[in-house]
């Protein structure tokens, strides 16, 4: 979530470099090339944060799913499953983990 905030803080901080591009009084573009740089990655890192984000929502709900269903968490079907590398989707359960959505005691295979 923090990626997300800090990408909305830079893209708004580049609008603001180019609104304020004419007021410059050693020439426009200056401010906005840097503008135009705060707000394309501002954009991308809010992007990427809000992908980060559903993708762990995703990971946490189908590992739900399947505590349900089977009683244990099969990590090798879950990361087929959703397309995602198994590191990446082990990342993502312990993160849950630590968050109170996903209990300690459930057996991660």
């Amino acid at each position: 979530m923090k990626r997300v905030v800090w990408g909305a803080i830079l893209a708004a901080f580049g609008v603001l470099c180019l609104t304020s591009a004419g007021n410059n009084p050693q020439g426009p573009a200056g401010s906005i090339v840097t503008g135009l740089l705060c707000l394309m990655g501002g954009a991308a890192i809010s992007y990427f944060g809000s992908r980060y984000v559903k993708n762990g929502r995703t990971i946490a709900e189908s590992a739900l799913a399947m505590l349900k269903e089977r009683g244990k968490i099969d990590t090798a079907d879950l990361a087929q499953r959703v397309r995602l590398s198994e590191v990446t989707l082990r990342l993502h359960l312990a993160n849950a983990q630590r968050a109170g959505i996903i209990p300690f005691k459930a057996e991660v295979v």
